[in-house]
């Protein structure tokens, strides 16, 4: 029996695995884990089927000229690409050139860092990423309002906690990535509640996390921002509001109060369908209990945070934006002075200080697209026009793509314009351990190697653990031969450019490449524990206590301050209260939501890991009595944009008036048989209504109809 970690979502649980040879045989929870206690889910105990699926690639394959893979060893793989590459930026420029980075390069220490130094060489403005697909409005909110540079408060300590859109008894990830509710959940909040934790859940689901919760709000979905204006016209016209921190660190609070002023209790109810008691409750219940005045006593701690359940449906730019607002009118922040456990162990520890990053705005300078001369955030292009920057003619269109552990034939809005998009390029290049949807549809698939078949450290993760930990694995099984590393290949891939990458600082020397060990020990040698340290703890390292205290603010910096409410974050406001939302000829709404089995995707082939071995449509059983359809009978759902065909199943969890799937799993064939192949919901979505800046569609609370299909020949 081995120790290792899993490596299939940030909580990386600590795991047992028993091997034979190089075959995975089992793999289970390691209970005297530090961080995890024993916890594993049932993808991460299925672990080796992912190692050892007989649909795993094994060498790396090109495709023919009759459109058949044929497979090509990695050397020949990698001067062709290295080839082609460079003529298309030599021809048409290195805008010509673009990247997606998917979900799961994110799980391999040394694979993003080498991913975007490698992209760095190319000189090409073009890159996407799935954060852009289901989260840039938390990088609006940052550009907009700016950010505080104090800390933030912690699960562990705090009186009350609001999640929303989010539902870490399943995805083991409360929102934010700061510490809450990852490991072991349900462990993490009935504790937390025994110790008189409030705990606030905004969901439409009576989900697995709203279970427990203190009060759940179930707004009509796609009513977020509605919701959390109402829930500020409370705290602030209340005066529960922190003015102390408001004062020092906020501008606009008096513009906010305006924007929120229509947002009474009783207009929220009618948009969000969220009792107006509740609305008040909540809010109260979040800003703090009431003194004889009225107003707050004492000072609350605990934040609220979100999911993609809030950053992907309609407005969430500004639902986005309020739920940052709650926190700085309450004051969820460390002050000068305040102290708080160092978290880092491997990454370098920044400074926490009591000062603001003031509004940047990148969008608004910097490289623009064509395509609606749309901006960069954190120097990606949003994933919304990605389909159109290879579509759209013009001098920089994008003729070749590198995608890295993702999917964006499935993961992107109005699926056949996705495939569409992709079969255009000139060069499609796709890393990936399957023959995924988008591999099917590229030049080359580079096959690489697994967990468990690579040697990993925890410092992209621990930036989600509650407590000061890092762990290192080594190798535990040998890989296939045919396999490389995810971040050999793209250092590879530069060399054969004739072009050095930086890492960790320091350049390296295409003619000695590193190996996995040293760029692992390069990347964590501004931790805090020596790498020789961490690699004989086999269960890893709870690091020794240390902490950080936040500073005063540095010169020039006392006078910056947080942009509640600009003009534009006021319009989306107003807007958001004065949207209808019921529709006669769609009047149900589609909300996405994960399988506790998959990360996105990631395991639906598994036999017998989904339970329904589908992508069941989830309906409440008053819908499906009055609609007269059946408990697993084949439904047709639309949208202004599709129709896919699915499994209809009862659920007393969803609300009425509420279809609830998960995201990214169908055919290409929206007709074809759903319990087969599933359905995918990104045939329902589209791109005619894009929000601004960061050209985000409407991936939840679509507005859609559900109805019995006839058979054929029926009347």
């Amino acid at each position: 029996m081995k120790l290792s970690y899993c490596r299939l979502c940030p909580a990386s649980c600590g795991v047992r695995v028993k091997v034979d040879g190089d075959r995975i045989v089992s793999i289970v929870g390691d209970g005297l884990h530090p961080l995890s206690g024993g916890y594993s889910c049932p993808k991460g105990r299925r672990g080796g089927e992912f190692v050892q699926g007989p649909d795993r690639l094994t060498t790396s394959m090109r495709r023919t000229a009759d459109g058949s893979y044929v497979p090509i060893p990695i050397d020949v793989a990698i001067a062709e690409i290295a080839e082609r590459l460079e003529a298309i930026a030599g021809e048409h420029g290195p805008d010509a050139l673009g990247l997606f980075m998917g979900t799961q390069q994110n799980f391999a220490a040394l694979t993003t860092p080498m991913v975007r130094a490698w992209f760095r060489t190319t000189g090409s403005h073009k890159l996407f990423s799935t954060m852009t697909i289901d989260q840039s409005a938390k990088w609006i909110v940052q550009s907009r309002m700016g950010e505080y540079l104090g800390g933030r408060q912690r699960f562990d300590t705090a009186d009350v906690w609001l999640l929303a859109g989010t539902n870490p008894m399943v995805s083991l990830n409360g929102g934010d990535g700061d510490g809450a509710v990852t490991q072991n959940p349900s462990v993490t909040i009935r504790k937390a509640r025994e110790r008189g934790l409030k705990l606030i859940v905004v969901d439409p689901r009576l989900t697995e996390t709203a279970t427990r919760a203190d009060l759940h709000l179930r707004p009509k979905p796609g009513t977020d921002a509605a919701l959390f204006t109402g829930m500020l016209h409370v705290i602030l016209t209340e005066e529960r509001h922190d003015r102390q921190f408001c004062d020092r660190f906020a501008d606009g609070l008096r513009a906010l109060t305006a924007a929120v002023a229509p947002a009474t209790p009783e207009l929220t109810q009618s948009i969000t369908g969220v009792p107006a008691g509740d609305v008040i409750r909540a809010a109260r219940m979040f800003a703090g209990a009431s003194g004889a005045t009225g107003k707050a006593t004492g000072r609350l701690r605990g934040m609220a945070t979100t999911g993609t359940g809030v950053c992907m449906g309609p407005h969430s730019n500004v639902a986005e934006h309020l739920v940052a607002c709650l926190n700085i009118v309450c004051g969820r922040y460390l002050r000068e002075g305040d102290v708080t456990p160092d978290r880092n162990v491997l990454a370098r520890t920044m400074p926490l200080k009591a000062e603001v990053r003031p509004p940047y705005r990148s969008w608004e300078s910097g490289f623009k697209s064509r395509i609606g001369g749309i901006g960069t955030m954190n120097g990606e292009l949003p994933s919304g026009i990605l389909a159109d920057e290879i579509l759209e003619p013009g001098p920089d269109r994008v003729r070749a793509l590198v995608v890295s552990g993702g999917n964006p034939a499935r993961a992107l809005p109005d699926r056949e314009k996705a495939e569409r998009a992709l079969r255009e390029l000139d060069l499609l290049v796709c890393v990936d351990t399957r023959m995924s949807d988008t591999a099917r549809l590229a030049d080359y698939i580079i096959a690489p190697t697994m967990l468990y078949e690579r040697p990993d450290h925890t410092l992209l993760a621990e930036f989600f653990f509650e407590q000061p930990f890092a762990q290192y694995t080594p190798r535990l099984v040998a890989p296939p031969e045919g396999v490389i590393e995810d971040w050999e290949f793209f250092f590879r891939l530069a060399a054969a450019s004739g072009c050095s990458v930086k890492f960790a600082g320091r350049m390296l020397d295409p003619a000695a490449p590193p190996t996995s060990e040293e760029l692992l020990a390069m990347f964590a040698e501004r931790g805090r524990i020596p790498m020789d340290d961490l690699i004989t703890a086999q269960r890893g390292v709870l690091a020794p206590p240390g902490e950080k205290v936040v500073g005063p603010p540095a010169e020039g910096a006392a006078d910056r301050r947080l942009a509640l409410c600009l003009d534009d974050v006021a319009d989306e406001i107003a807007t958001a209260l004065g949207e209808a939302t019921s529709a006669r000829e769609l009047p149900m709404r589609l909300t996405v939501r994960r399988m506790r089995e998959l990360m996105n995707s990631l395991g639906r082939n598994i036999s017998g890991l989904p339970r329904s071995g589908y992508n069941p449509a989830h309906v409440h059983p008053q819908d499906l009595q009055r609609l007269g359809i059946e408990h697993g009978e084949i439904v047709r759902i639309r949208s202004a944009h599709g129709h896919i065909r699915a499994v209809a199943h009862t659920d007393h969890t969803v609300s009425p008036g509420t279809v609830s799937m998960t995201h990214c799993w169908g055919a290409s064939d929206p007709e074809a048989d759903p319990r087969r192949v599933g359905s995918n919901v990104n045939d329902l979505t589209g791109y005619d209504r894009l929000q601004s800046i960061n050209a985000m569609p409407t991936m939840t609370g679509v507005p859609v109809a559900i109805e019995r299909e006839v058979p054929a020949g029926a009347h």
